[in-house]
């Protein structure tokens, strides 16, 4: 007679929880705390790290060194991880890929970190200020 097959859940995979946490973190959160891969105090430890990141990112932080560092380590640990199917490592490279074009497609011009254009019209007091693309006032009109 055989043993049933049991198969150990992704989240005890440390590999695929780190890939998660780098890539998305509400995921690798969450699999972070199921799962059986990392001891308490180590998962306060990731925890306090995530949420400091994501006030570090909130901040203004360019999403550019995201592409350069979490992205392409979050593949290295999926590449290098031998339980999982390689497709799953290039569905995330195609992931990586589209993200990245996406994040380069919606940069605006000049300083303006959110993408698109500054240009506006902002009325503060008796004073209506026009911006152009680059968010520097170009005009003023007092009443």
């Amino acid at each position: 007679m055989t043993e049933p097959i049991t198969k150990t859940p992704w989240s005890d995979n440390k590999d695929l929880v780190i890939f998660w946490l780098l890539v998305f973190f509400p995921v690798g959160l969450w699999a972070l705390w199921t799962g059986n891969c990392f001891e308490k105090t180590r998962k306060i430890q990731i925890t306090i790290a995530v949420a400091a990141i994501l006030l570090i990112g909130s901040l203004g932080i360019n999403t550019f060194l995201y592409f350069f560092i979490a992205w392409p380590a979050a593949l290295f640990l999926l590449w290098r991880n031998q339980g999982e199917k390689k497709t799953w490592f290039y569905v995330a490279v195609g992931a990586f890929v589209v993200l990245g074009l996406l994040n380069l497609g919606n940069r605006g011009s000049g300083n303006y970190s959110g993408g698109g254009s500054c240009a506006a019209v902002m009325t503060e007091g008796n004073c209506t200020y026009y911006r152009d693309d680059n968010c520097n006032v170009i005009a003023r009109e007092c009443s």
